[in-house]
């Protein structure tokens, strides 16, 4: 259930799967855009996947302009 995953886990999974689209650094995929990378996230919110509230969180805060890589 959802209600037993920890919030932080939770945080930690939308950052993790912001940084694995967005890292210029990985030798077998290209990195997309932070816009593409978040309607990603927003579809994986959609179907569940990820929680909804703490990705607008991330969104509206602008927090994942802190990983995105130069």
């Amino acid at each position: 259930m959802a209600t037993e995953i920890p919030v932080a886990s939770k945080i930690m999974a939308i950052t993790d799967i912001f940084d694995a689209l967005t890292a210029h650094d990985r030798p077998y995929k290209r990195a997309v855009r932070a816009d593409m990378a978040l309607d990603i996230l927003s579809d994986e919110a959609k179907k569940g996947k990820i929680d909804q509230h703490l990705l607008n969180t991330f969104i509206t805060s602008k927090i994942y302009q802190c990983v995105l890589s130069d």
